[in-house]
């Protein structure tokens, strides 16, 4: 009868450990939608197992690697207040900060990066820190993106990623720009003037030509004193002349956030940072520079 106890008993944890190893090769195979079901069905069958806070946890990783991040946010929210102490709540806290930059939630992610500082220690600290300072260049806050990068210790592997941010960010105010102002005066002067100073010839050529063309036939018209004629012509060359300049001013400003996307692009591509998470709950970074 002993015996016959022991086989069950060990038929039950062949089981467990197939569902559970089963879900884990869907996780890895990126089979992320399946996974959360089998993680789900591990949790009903085991609910008081000693892996269900591990299968919670990759519940809230599949809904972020499969870029659900208000699921992902929600799932990570109700997890941390599962397992207040638990040995992955840093890593919901980061993930979690990391779902709601992807959102576009930046106000919440700086409040959950700043508690991962708070709480989280040294280990977590410079990865909060680096994403902090993403966080505020996606806000456009040059500055204090710039201080937050400077603000890592040199001992830190993501040191050299945020010196190149730090660097390049001070360098900001010497971009190449077009003034929306003088885009404006010039096209008010000159149809076209405007978007060839913003370096876009071929709409110049085609503000000039069209505000020209009303232009002549407007003047041909009254010259000829067909007045109703001319007038209707000049109403709408008049909607053609104000295009002209609030165009010339558009283009002014996409120029400017054409140059300054590209600048911030060299520098994403010159940090060549990046964060992965092993199958054994490993934090590691990698890092890579092009010259």
């Amino acid at each position: 009868m002993l015996f016959a106890f022991a086989e069950k008993v060990a038929a039950g944890q062949g089981e467990r450990d197939k569902l559970f190893g089963f879900a884990e090769t869907l996780f890895a195979g990126g089979d992320y939608y399946r996974a959360i079901t089998e993680y789900k069905r591990f949790n009903y069958l085991y609910p008081v197992d000693i892996l269900v806070e591990k299968t919670d946890f990759r519940i809230g990783e599949c809904y972020f690697k499969a870029g659900r991040w208000v699921e992902a946010i929600d799932f990570f929210n109700a997890f941390i207040r599962q397992y207040p102490a638990g040995a992955r709540r840093l890593d919901a806290l980061y993930l979690k900060g990391q779902a709601e930059k992807e959102q576009k939630r930046y106000t919440d992610a700086l409040i959950t990066f700043n508690e991962l500082i708070r709480t989280g220690g040294a280990a977590y600290r410079d990865r909060a820190l680096y994403e902090e300072a993403l966080v505020l260049l996606a806000q456009q806050e040059w500055q204090r993106a710039r201080e937050t990068f400077a603000s890592l210790p040199q001992e830190s592997p993501l040191y050299p990623s945020a010196i190149i941010y730090s660097d390049g960010l001070g360098r900001m105010d010497s971009l190449p720009r077009k003034s929306p102002a003088l885009a404006g005066t010039l096209a008010a002067v000159l149809p076209g003037a405007g978007h060839l100073y913003a370096e876009r010839p071929q709409d110049a050529l085609v503000s000039f030509l069209l505000n020209g063309s009303f232009i002549w036939a407007a003047m041909e018209l009254f010259r000829n004193n067909n007045n109703v004629a001319g007038g209707i012509v000049a109403f709408f060359e008049l909607g053609w002349y104000s295009g002209n300049i609030y165009s010339a001013v558009s283009s002014a400003h996409k120029y400017n956030k054409r140059i300054r996307d590209e600048f911030l692009h060299g520098l994403k591509e010159k940090s060549g940072i990046s964060f992965y998470r092993d199958q054994t709950g490993g934090h590691y970074v990698m890092y890579s520079i092009m010259f």
